[in-house]
C-alpha cells in the first residue's frame, strides 16, 4: 500500500468529532477559564476537545505537581542514571503502556476469558493477530489525534510568545500536560508504524511526515524556549518538563532504534538545557555538562561528517578557549560544514580583539600562551591588519616550547588542538571565498588520487609556493582568503617547527601524527600542497622521524607494506585518541581506510592512554613518512642507512620560505615577565 493510499484514509473532520475523548476532565481538571492561559480551552465539552483523541489511560496523571519533594525525587532519579542508561525510570502510567492500543477494533474487543482447569491453572488467553488494515486504521487514528494536539501546542506557545502574560502554577501544569500528551501520541505513532506486521510503506511514514523533527520542534524545543524566556519564575516547571522529556526520549531510544541518531542528539540537547539553567550548584552543572558531552560524542561517532554536532561540543567546552577554537573550527571545515558556527566563534574572538577589554582578556586561571594562540586566530578569522596577527602569534611561538615542557602529558591533547586549528586556518575556516576547501570536494578513490598525484609531482618540479609573496610587510590588512591562507600556513608550520625540536618527547607524537596525516592528504591534492609546501620544515621533520627509528624497528616491513594501513597491535585499539579528533574533517577522509571506525571504544575509554599506545603511534608516523617519501619530492628514505632526509628540492623551498619570513622567534626576554599561569 502506498503512502498516498494511507494518507487518503486519514479521518475526515467529521470523523475527528466522533473520536473518543476519555478522561478529558482529568486532563483539564478545572473548567475555570481564568486558571488557564488565554486561548486555552479548559472545558471538556468545548469544540476544541471534540477534536482531540485521547485514549483511555485510567492510571495516567495529567497534572505534574510543583511540589518540591516530588521535583527532588525526579531530579534524583535523573541523576542516578548514568549517561546511556536505558533504564531511566518513569511513572508506569507514562511509559509502561501497551505498544499499540486496539480499543476501537471490534476484533480486539472480542476477548476470550481464560478457562480454569481442575488443577487451578489457567490456560493462556486466546489472542487474534492484527491485520494490516486494522493496523493502518490504528495509525490513522493515532495520527489524527496527534495532529490535533500538535496544533493546540503550537497555538498556545505562539500566543504566549506574542502576548506574554504571567501564568499560574496550574496553567503551567496544564501546558506541560498538553505537551506530554503530544509526546505520548508520537510514541504511540512510532510503535504502531513500526509494528512487526507493518508494511514497508507504513514503516516509512515516520520519515515521510518527518515525525522525529516535528516531535522535537513542537513537542519539546518550542516549549523549552518559552520556559527559558520566563526564567527564573518558570524554573520549577522547566526542570519538571526536562526530566519528563528526557525519560520519554530515552524510552524512544530503546523502543524505536530506527531513529537512534536523532534520539541521541535530542538527549544531548536536553542535558545541555539542564546544564544551562543550573546556576547555583556548579557540581551539578558539571555533571549535566558531562551528560551532554557523552551524548554529543556518541552522535559525532554516528555522524562524524556533520559540523552541527561539533558546534554543540564547542559550546560545552566553555571556558576552555583552546578546545572551543578546535571544535568551532572543526564545525566549519567538516564534510558538512555548519556555517552558523561563524557567528558563535565570534563570541570567543571578539573579547580578545576588543581594545576596551584588553586589560581583562588574560585570566590568571588560564594559560596566557593559549589565549595568545586563540587571539592570533581571531585576527586571521576576522581579517584584521597584519600587525594585530603578528603580535600575539610571535608571543605564542616564543612561549610554546616552555609551555609544552611544563604541562607534560596534557600536551598530547592540547598539541592536537593547536595543530588542527592551524590547519583549519589554512582552509580559511571555510569562508565563502576560501580556495583550498573546494579542492577537497568530490574526492575520488584514494588509490586513483594517489596515482594522479604521483604523476603530477613527477611532471611539475617548479620551486614555488602559491601566494607566498603576499606576506612581505606588517602594515597591510588581510583582505582576502589567499592572504589569510598564506599567513596561516606560515604560522602553522612555524608552530610545527618548534614542536619538532622536542626530540624524544612522546607527548608531541599525537600532534606530529596529525601533521603528517595532513601533509599526506594535501600531497594527494596537489593544488592544496602548492599553498604550503615551502613553509613545511622538511629537514626538521626528517630529523624527527629518524629519532623515532629504534634498533629493533622493522623499517623494511613498514616500507614494503606502505600501501596498507598499519595494522593495530595486540590488546591495543586500532584507533588512536587523535583519530577521533581528526574524524569528520574534510581532508581526513583521504587518510583513514574504509571501516576504520566500525568498532570503536566508549568515550570514557578513549581518554585512557596506556604507555603501549606509543608503539602504534610511532609506526603510524614512520608509515606516513615513508608514504611522503614515495612522492620523491620533499623527503627521501635510504633503506641501507635506515634514515630520512630532506631532498634538494625541499632545501630550495626552505630558502624561498626564508625570503618571506614575517614571524620572529627568540623573544623570551621580552615576554617572560608577562607570562602568567602556565599550568593546565
Amino acid at each position: 500500500m502506498s503512502t498516498r493510499e494511507i494518507s487518503d484514509r486519514m479521518p475526515s473532520g467529521e470523523t475527528l468529532h466522533a473520536l473518543r475523548i476519555t478522561n478529558a476532565k482529568d486532563f483539564y481538571r478545572s473548567t475555570d477559564h481564568e486558571k488557564h492561559p488565554p486561548g486555552f480551552v479548559a472545558s471538556a465539552n468545548s469544540p476544541g476537545f471534540k477534536e482531540l483523541r485521547l485514549r483511555n489511560r485510567a492510571s495516567q496523571e495529567y497534572e505534574i505537581s510543583s511540589n518540591a519533594a516530588q521535583r527532588s525525587s525526579r531530579g534524583h532519579e535523573f541523576d542516578s542514571s548514568p549517561p546511556g542508561n536505558d533504564n531511566i525510570t518513569a511513572k508506569p502510567s507514562n511509559v509502561q503502556r501497551q505498544s499499540v492500543e486496539y480499543a476501537h477494533s471490534s476484533t480486539m474487543r472480542d476477548v476470550h476469558p481464560p478457562t480454569a482447569q481442575p488443577s487451578g491453572i489457567f490456560l493462556q488467553p486466546e489472542t487474534h493477530p492484527i491485520t494490516e488494515d486494522q493496523l493502518i486504521n490504528e495509525v490513522r487514528a493515532i495520527y489524527a489525534g496527534l495532529v490535533m494536539v500538535e496544533k493546540k501546542c503550537i497555538e498556545i506557545v505562539k500566543q504566549q510568545n506574542e502576548k506574554p502574560e504571567e501564568l499560574t502554577d496550574l496553567q503551567w501544569q496544564a501546558i506541560i500536560a498538553l505537551h506530554r500528551t503530544l509526546l505520548h501520541e508520537h510514541h504511540d505513532f512510532f510503535l504502531a508504524s513500526n509494528h512487526p506486521v507493518a508494511s514497508e510503506t507504513l514503516k516509512e511514514l515516520a520519515r515521510t511526515y518527518t515525525m522525529p523533527a516535528r516531535m522535537w520542534r513542537y513537542g519539546i524545543h518550542s516549549f523549552l524556549e518559552l520556559l527559558r524566556k520566563r526564567l527564573p519564575f518558570s524554573l520549577e516547571h522547566m526542570l519538571t518538563f526536562i526530566y519528563m522529556a528526557y525519560a520519554m526520549i530515552t524510552l524512544l531510544l530503546e523502543s524505536v532504534p530506527a531513529f537512534e541518531e536523532t534520539w541521541i542528539e535530542c538527549l544531548g540537547d536536553l542535558a545541555r538545557y539542564r546544564m544551562a539553567i543550573e546556576e547555583v550548584d556548579m557540581h551539578d552543572r558539571e555533571i549535566y555538562t558531562g551528560v551532554a558531552r557523552y551524548w554529543y560524542t556518541k552522535a559525532a561517532d554516528l555522524n562524524p561528517d556533520v559540523g552541527r554536532i561539533q558546534h554543540h561540543l564547542a559550546v560545552l567546552a566553555r571556558p576552555n578557549q583552546l578546545q572551543q577554537l578546535f571544535y568551532y573550527s572543526k564545525a566549519l571545515i567538516s564534510v558538512q560544514s555548519f556555517t552558523n558556527a561563524r557567528d558563535s566563534i565570534l563570541l570567543l574572538f571578539n573579547p580578545l580583539l576588543d581594545p576596551a577589554r584588553a586589560a581583562n582578556k588574560y585570566s590568571k586561571y588560564y594559560p596566557r600562551v593559549l589565549t595568545l594562540f586563540v587571539e592570533a586566530h581571531a585576527a586571521l578569522f576576522t581579517r584584521h591588519d597584519v600587525s594585530t596577527f603578528i603580535t600575539p602569534a610571535e608571543q605564542f611561538l616564543d612561549q610554546l616550547d616552555k609551555h609544552a615542557g611544563i604541562i607534560g602529558p596534557l600536551f598530547r591533547e592540547q598539541g592536537v588542538y593547536i595543530v588542527a586549528a592551524n590547519y583549519a586556518a589554512i582552509f580559511d575556516f571555510g569562508h565563502d571565498d576560501a580556495i583550498i576547501p573546494s579542492m577537497f570536494n568530490g574526492l575520488s578513490q584514494r588509490s586513483e588520487m594517489l596515482d594522479k598525484a604521483y604523476k603530477y609531482w613527477q611532471e611539475n618540479t617548479a620551486c614555488i609556493q602559491t601566494d607566498i609573496a603576499c606576506r612581505t610587510t606588517h602594515d597591510q590588512t588581510i583582505s582576502n582568503s589567499r592572504q589569510a591562507a598564506s599567513f596561516a600556513s606560515h604560522f602553522a608550520f612555524t608552530t610545527l617547527d618548534i614542536i619538532l625540536e622536542r626530540l624524544g618527547d612522546n607527548n608531541t607524537l599525537p600532534c606530529v601524527h596529525v601533521s603528517l596525516a595532513f601533509l599526506w592528504c594535501a600531497a594527494m591534492v596537489p593544488g592544496s600542497m602548492s599553498y604550503i609546501q615551502a613553509d613545511v620544515p622538511w629537514a626538521r621533520l626528517a630529523t624527527f622521524l629518524n629519532a623515532l627509528i629504534r634498533p629493533d624497528t622493522d623499517m623494511s616491513e613498514i616500507v614494503e607494506n606502505e600501501e596498507e594501513f598499519p595494522a593495530h597491535e595486540a590488546d591495543v585499539s586500532w584507533q588512536l585518541p587523535e583519530d577521533f579528533l581528526m574524524h569528520g574533517l574534510c581532508w581526513s577522509r583521504l587518510y583513514h581506510p574504509p571501516g576504520f571506525f566500525s568498532e570503536i571504544a566508549e568515550d570514557d575509554e578513549r581518554s585512557i592512554e596506556l604507555p603501549s599506545v606509543a608503539v602504534p603511534r610511532t609506526r603510524r608516523c614512520l608509515w606516513l613518512g615513508a608514504r611522503l617519501a614515495k612522492f620523491n619530492r620533499w623527503l627521501d628514505y635510504n633503506a641501507e642507512s635506515r634514515t630520512f632526509s630532506a631532498t634538494a628540492f625541499a632545501n630550495d623551498l626552505a630558502v624561498l620560505s626564508g625570503q618571506h619570513q614575517v614571524l620572529r622567534r627568540g623573544l623570551s626576554g621580552q615576554h617572560d615577565a608577562d607570562t602568567s599561569m602556565e599550568g593546565a
